[in-house]
C-alpha cells in the first residue's frame, strides 16, 4: 500500500511539474513559441500517457487565448477520442466542445463546425440525453456543407438511432432514410446495410414485422454473396428473435440453428456466438427439451473467459442460467437467477428481456408458493405489456400515417387506423367534404381564368392575323389600282408625247422619253407584276433573278422548279412578294457578294429558300428588333398562306430565309 502510494505520488509530482513548466514557458516566451513547443511535447509523449493529456488541454487553452480557433477546433476534436487517461471524463469533453463551439463562427472549415456538434451529440447520446443529442445532430446537419456529405449521413444515421431509443418510429425512419440515400450516392455498400439493419431493428421494435422480414431477407442474400457468414448469422439471429415474438416457433428455430452453423467465425467473435448458443439454449428449455437446453447452455458457458461480462451483466445469459435452473425443478435458484435477470433488463431498456425475465420470475414465485408475489409480478407483466402495446399502437399508427400522406397507400393505412376513424368518422367526412369543395373551387377559379384568358389571347391572336391580311389583300388592290392607272393613264400619255417628239425629229426629247416610259412600267411591273399572271411563279422569279444579276454586282444563282398549277394565285402572289422583300433585304443590309435562290417541290410542300454569303446576324440578340429587320412582314405573308418561315443567319456566315407552303 505503502508503495502505491509512493509511485501515484511521483506521477502526481511529474504531472504538476510538466504543468509549472508549461506555465513558466507561457510567462518567459513568446506565446506563440511556447504554443509550438508544447504541440512538440504533445506528439512525442506516449498517447496512453496521463501526461499526454495534460499536454492537448493546455494545447486547448493555448490556441483560444491566441484566438487560434481552428487550431483549437482541431485539438477538442482530437480529445474526444484521444486514449489518455487523464481526458475521459464526459463533463471534460462536454465542456471543451462547448467551448470550442462558442467560436463556431470565427472557424474556417464546415467540417470542424458539423464536427464539434455531431461529437457533442455523441457525448449527450452516451449518456442517454437523446433531446439534447438529437438538437446537437441537427445543428451538425445544418453546419456541413455539401461537400461533408459523408458526416451529414452519419449525423443523420446516429440522430435515427436516437430518435429509435426515445420510441419515434416515424422520425427514426426518416433520418435512416435519408442517411441510407447519401451512403447509397456515395457507394457506401457496408453503411447502406448498416442502416438498413438499423431499420430492421426499429420496425421490430414496433411489431412492423412484415417490413422488418423484408429488409433482414435481404440483408441475408447480400451478406452471403459477400461471404461474410458473421453478418450473415446475427441477421439469422435478429430475425429468429423476431419469429418468436410472434408465436413461429418451428421458424425460430430453423433459423437459430442455421445461424449456429455458421459458427466458429473468422475472426472469432465470441460475444455473437455465445449469443447464439443462449438463445437455441432459452428456446428448448422453452420446449421441453432439458438435454438440448443444456448442451448449448455450457457451450455458450465456455466462452465466458473471452467474454466474462456477460455472466454478470447480460439479461440474455442470466435469463438462460434461470431457466435451466427451473427446468431442472431448482426454483428458489431459478427464482434469485430470474430477479437477476429482471434488473440487468432494467438496465438495459430492452423491451424483450423484459418481458421474459417477468415472466419467468412469475412462474418461479408461483411454484414456490408464494401466490402474492407471483400475482405482483403478472401484474406488473401485464401493465408493463399493455403499455408497449398502447405506445407501439399510437407510433405504428403515425407511421403509417405518413405513408399514407406520402405515399398514398390508402389500402395500408386504412387497415391500420380503422378504429380510430370509427370515432371520428362524421368529423372527418365534414372536413373531407370541405376541404374538397374549397379544392374544387379554387381549381375551378383557376381553370375558367386559365381558359378565359387563353380565349381572349387567342381571339386578340385572330383579330391581328385577319387585320394583317386585309392589309396584305388591301396593298394588293391599291398596287394593282396603282399599276393599271400608271400603264393606262401616264404610260399612254407619255407614248403619245413620244409620238409627236418623233415627229419633230427631236431625238435628245425622246431619248429622255424612252427612259420615263421604261422606268414608268419598272414601277409598274413592281407594283403589281404582270409576268407572275402571264408566266407563272418559277418564270416570274427567273426574270427578277436576271433582272437582278443585270442591274448590280451580286453573283446570282437559282434552282427553280416548274411549279405552273401547282399553287393557288394567292399563294403565287405572296411567294413572288416574299421573294421581292428578301432579296430587297440582302441588297440594303447584308453587304453580300453571292445570292441563292432555291424554288422546289417535295411532297405536299413548296419550298422557298434564300441564301448570301453576307455578314449575317445573331437572331437571338435582334429577337425584340423583329420590326427593324424587314422580317416581321416576311412572316405576316407567310402566315397568311398558312406556311412557315425559318430563319438561319450566324455573323460573318451569312444568312438564309427558307419558306414553307403546304399544298
Amino acid at each position: 500500500m505503502i508503495r502505491l502510494f509512493f509511485i501515484m505520488g511521483c506521477v502526481l509530482a511529474s504531472i504538476l511539474v510538466n504543468t509549472h513548466s508549461i506555465a513558466q514557458a507561457t510567462q518567459d516566451t513568446n506565446p506563440q513559441t511556447d504554443l509550438q513547443h508544447l504541440a512538440s511535447l504533445f506528439e512525442d509523449a506516449e498517447p496512453s500517457d496521463s501526461i499526454t493529456g495534460v499536454y492537448l488541454k493546455n494545447l486547448i487553452l493555448q490556441s483560444e487565448n491566441l484566438s487560434e480557433y481552428d487550431l483549437m477546433a482541431d485539438y477538442v476534436l482530437q480529445l474526444v477520442h484521444h486514449p489518455s487517461s487523464s481526458i475521459q471524463d464526459p463533463e471534460l469533453k462536454r465542456r471543451l466542445l462547448k467551448q470550442a463551439i462558442s467560436h463556431e463562427n470565427e472557424l474556417s472549415k464546415s467540417e470542424d463546425k458539423g464536427n464539434l456538434h455531431l461529437k457533442l451529440a455523441g457525448n449527450y447520446f452516451d449518456l442517454e440525453q437523446f433531446d439534447s443529442a438529437i438538437m446537437e445532430y441537427g445543428k451538425a446537419i445544418e453546419r456541413f456543407s455539401d461537400k461533408d456529405s459523408i458526416f451529414i449521413a452519419d449525423s443523420y444515421f446516429f440522430r435515427g438511432q436516437a430518435r429509435d431509443y426515445k420510441g419515434d418510429l416515424v422520425g427514426g425512419m426518416q433520418d435512416y432514410q435519408y442517411a441510407r440515400d447519401i451512403y447509397s450516392n456515395l457507394q457506401d455498400e457496408e453503411y447502406v446495410n448498416y442502416v438498413d439493419g438499423g431499420m430492421a431493428i426499429l420496425f421490430s421494435k414496433f411489431a412492423i414485422y412484415n417490413e422488418a422480414e423484408k429488409i433482414r431477407n435481404s440483408l441475408i442474400t447480400t451478406y452471403r454473396q459477400a461471404k461474410d457468414p458473421r453478418n450473415v448469422a446475427i441477421q439469422l439471429y435478429n430475425q429468429a428473435e423476431d419469429f418468436g415474438k410472434q408465436g413461429r416457433y418451428e421458424e425460430q428455430k430453423i433459423y437459430l440453428q442455421k445461424a449456429d452453423s455458421l459458427t466458429p467465425f473468422d475472426q472469432r467473435d465470441f460475444y455473437t456466438e455465445s449469443m447464439i448458443k443462449l438463445s437455441l439454449s432459452n428456446y428448448f428449455g422453452e420446449h421441453g427439451d432439458i438435454q438440448k437446453q443444456k448442451e448449448y447452455f455450457e457451450q455458450a458457458k465456455e466462452m465466458l473467459p473471452e467474454v466474462p461480462e456477460i455472466a454478470t451483466t447480460n439479461p440474455v445469459y442470466l435469463n438462460a442460467k434461470a431457466l435451466l435452473a427451473y427446468s431442472e425443478g431448482n426454483f428458489s435458484a431459478a427464482n434469485q437467477l430470474a430477479n437477476a435477470s429482471l434488473d440487468a433488463a432494467k438496465k438495459s431498456k430492452n423491451m424483450d428481456h423484459l418481458i421474459k425475465a417477468y415472466k419467468l420470475l412469475g412462474d418461479t414465485y408461483n411454484d414456490l408458493g408464494q401466490s402474492a408475489k407471483a400475482y405482483e409480478v403478472r401484474q406488473k407483466l401485464t401493465q408493463y405489456t399493455d403499455s408497449i402495446f398502447s405506445a407501439n399502437q399510437a407510433t405504428t399508427f403515425s407511421y403509417y400515417q405518413t405513408l399514407y400522406e406520402t405515399e398514398r397507400k390508402e389500402k395500408e393505412i386504412l387497415t391500420k387506423t380503422q378504429e380510430i376513424e370509427a370515432i371520428s368518422q362524421r368529423n372527418q367526412a365534414r372536413l373531407r367534404l370541405i376541404g374538397i369543395s374549397v379544392f374544387f373551387l379554387i381549381i375551378s377559379g383557376v381553370v375558367i381564368f386559365l381558359w378565359k384568358n387563353l380565349q381572349h389571347e387567342k381571339k386578340k391572336k385572330d383579330m391581328q392575323s385577319r387585320f394583317s391580311q386585309e392589309l396584305l389583300k388591301n396593298q394588293e388592290e391599291e398596287r394593282v389600282r396603282i399599276s393599271k392607272d400608271l400603264h393606262d393613264g401616264l404610260g399612254q400619255s407619255l407614248l403619245l408625247i413620244k409620238n409627236k417628239v418623233a415627229l419633230n425629229k427631236d431625238n435628245t426629247t425622246g431619248e429622255l422619253l424612252d427612259t420615263a416610259i421604261s422606268e414608268l412600267r419598272a414601277i409598274a411591273r413592281s407594283l403589281h407584276p404582270m409576268q407572275l399572271e402571264k408566266l407563272g411563279l418559277s418564270k416570274a422569279a427567273e426574270n427578277l433573278l436576271d433582272q437582278i444579276d443585270r442591274e448590280t454586282d451580286i453573283f446570282v444563282s437559282s434552282e427553280i422548279e416548274d411549279l405552273k398549277g401547282i399553287l393557288k394565285k394567292e399563294e403565287e402572289l405572296q411567294l413572288y412578294r416574299i421573294l421581292q422583300e428578301s432579296i430587297n433585304n440582302v441588297l440594303k443590309h447584308s453587304q453580300a457578294s453571292a445570292l441563292r435562290v432555291i424554288f422546289n417541290k417535295s411532297g405536299k410542300r413548296v419550298e422557298l429558300r434564300i441564301e448570301d454569303n453576307g455578314k449575317g446576324f445573331d437572331f437571338s440578340e435582334k429577337l425584340n428588333d423583329f420590326q427593324s429587320l424587314g422580317l416581321k412582314t416576311l412572316k405576316e405573308r407567310i402566315a397568311s398562306v398558312n406556311g412557315s418561315m425559318k430563319i438561319n443567319s450566324e455573323k460573318g456566315v451569312g444568312t438564309s430565309l427558307s419558306f414553307i407552303v403546304y399544298v
